[in-house]
């Protein structure tokens, strides 16, 4: 009877320390890595630095979903709210690189309207174009005042043309 407690003691220590009790379940990782996944897959669309960098990001649903069932549920809250923290400022600026981007293109075709001439090949190179990705992605890695330069100089730009 000693023996078989001891065992079960033994069983019970040793299960515990490789299975966690708050290790999760299937569904609770399948969610978890369709949700990691789906982080990255929209921090690379946005254009966030960070998307494809490290384990937190990436598109490898295997590996979100393993280390989901290695892991406490604590871990895995604290994760998911990493990556909800890296999204934050990421979101911000894609919704003003998307006003940006708008304005840039807008201001663009404002220049043909009026003949003024601006292109592409027009300096600085890029300041003139109607591609509105290209306006969006430079804005994501531009600093904010630069952001405000260009437009006043687009706009201080079609000024002058619909003066002379």
């Amino acid at each position: 009877m000693k023996t078989n407690l001891i065992a079960t003691a033994l069983l019970t220590v040793c299960c515990t320390v490789a299975f966690p009790a708050s290790a999760n379940n299937a569904t609770t990782c399948d969610i978890y890595a369709k949700d990691a996944v789906g982080d990255n897959n929209l921090a690379s669309r946005l254009g966030c630095g960070f998307a494809n960098s490290n384990a937190r990001w990436q598109s490898n649903y295997n590996n979100h979903y393993g280390w989901c069932l290695s892991t406490s549920s604590a871990a895995l809250v604290s994760e998911s709210a990493a990556r909800d923290a890296d999204m934050r400022p990421c979101q911000v600026k894609a919704t003003q690189c998307e006003t940006y981007a708008e304005q840039a293109v807008r201001q663009f075709n404002r220049n043909k309207q009026l003949g003024c001439g601006f292109s592409l090949a027009t300096q600085p190179t890029g300041r003139w174009m109607d591609n509105h990705r290209g306006h969006y992605d430079w804005c994501m890695k531009a600093k904010p005042e630069w952001l405000t330069s260009e437009a006043k100089a687009r706009t201080d730009s079609l000024t002058r043309c619909i003066s002379q």
